[in-house]
């Protein structure tokens, strides 16, 4: 029997369907039991590629006799076609219950890519429906599809293309010091502002009530002040062990005096004697002023076992300093996450919450470091912000 009036009629539901409708008792035979119900539901929706021209020469006044011999099917296709045709009146598919046959096929693919490439700023909610689809739909195709992420929009320092060749260069040097473990041994200093107001995401943070009013006693607005009460504290941490959280005088200027007499010599260095002894370690700073002053950087080179110099370290960096790329950070989210009555307040909170730190947090925060001199090097001296 002929299976096929044409080369373009030759595929897999044609030939399926024509051994289906010939033989319909041998599938039980021929596939296992498990596949047959699977088989003839496949047959019975799929639309026949003949059904245009059984009908064309059904019109013709051919027999359905006289059909099958010329195209060559099966009997039971051409009286099912012609029947349908006489019940329904059309040649197209009726819509279909069940699943919806999925959108996400590869012309709607490359244009969300496109669309994305356009504007990557895009909303996917507000893009969805240009695509007739639900906004989760949108995302699982950017997401599985397209394999990207949607990232926070942040504040960073421009970077120009001198800053990116020297911050490689210095990841570069830095990392060698990592073969042997010395940042094992490295104290990661920074300072931070605290205010007494919450900080919280608008976007992320959301409160859950019944209506508006129990939502607003329940904590919806913050008041926000224009200038509110603020402290800022000085921390370092190593591998295996934290320096005292110290307070900024009110008022008081972090100038190069202040900050070796009061941080410093009163701070880091007793703690740092107590937590090595005899032990190497090495102090690390940033490159604000009261840092890279010379008297400064003399005064680290005269006290401290080794300390990474304001040439050492990559300038505009807080993607490589510890506390800027989590500790701070760790701390926001258990402190800052109402109003303080006053700064003794906040204080108290702060203080709890750096004591409170676990060891092997400090430990896994300090071994992502060599990570991120590594990712630094990749992205040639560019951020690395969302690293993890």
């Amino acid at each position: 029997m002929q299976l096929c009036v044409s080369s373009d009629a030759c595929t897999e539901d044609v030939a399926l369907q024509n051994f289906f409708f010939s033989f319909p008792y041998l599938f039980v035979f021929v596939f296992p039991k498990f596949q047959v119900l699977i088989l003839i539901l496949k047959v019975m929706t799929a639309a026949s590629p003949y059904r245009t021209a059984i009908i064309n020469c059904s019109r013709q006044g051919m027999t359905p006799p006289m059909i099958v011999e010329k195209l060559g099917v099966p009997p039971m296709l051409v009286h099912r076609t012609i029947n349908r045709y006489k019940r329904i009146g059309t040649l197209k598919d009726l819509p279909r219950s069940g699943r919806p046959i999925s959108i996400s096929t590869p012309p709607v693919i490359k244009a969300i890519r496109e669309r994305i490439r356009r504007n990557p700023e895009r909303s996917l909610r507000k893009m969805a429906p240009g695509f007739n689809m639900s906004p989760t739909t949108m995302r699982r195709i950017v997401k599985l599809k397209l394999n990207m992420i949607p990232y926070r929009i942040q504040k960073g320092a421009f970077l120009t293309e001198k800053n990116k060749q020297l911050r490689m260069k210095k990841a570069r040097e830095l990392l060698l010091g990592t073969h042997s473990g010395t940042h094992l041994t490295t104290v990661f200093t920074d300072e931070k502002i605290f205010t007494i107001e919450a900080n919280k995401n608008g976007q992320n943070n959301r409160i859950l009530a019944r209506d508006y009013r129990t939502a607003c006693q329940n904590g919806k607005i913050l008041n926000k002040t224009s200038h509110p009460a603020s402290v800022m504290v000085f921390g370092g941490i190593c591998s295996n062990g934290k320096t005292p959280l110290i307070f900024v005088d009110p008022g008081a200027k972090v100038n190069q005096e202040y900050y070796r007499e009061k941080i410093l010599e009163a701070g880091v260095l007793p703690w740092a004697k107590s937590h090595f002894g005899n032990q190497f370690w090495t102090f690390q700073q940033d490159g604000a002023p009261a840092h890279r002053a010379k008297t400064t950087q003399q005064w680290c080179k005269d006290n401290f076992p080794a300390f990474i110099s304001a040439s050492e370290w990559p300038a505009s960096s807080p993607d490589l300093n510890p506390l800027d790329y989590s500790v701070w950070g760790y701390l926001t989210q258990i402190v800052s996450t109402k109003n303080y009555a006053n700064l003794n307040a906040l204080k108290a909170a702060l203080l709890k919450a750096w004591d409170d730190l676990d060891v092997n947090y400090l430990r896994a925060v300090v071994d992502d470091y060599p990570k991120r001199l590594r990712a630094v090097i990749q992205e040639k001296g560019g951020r690395i912000e969302n690293h993890h």
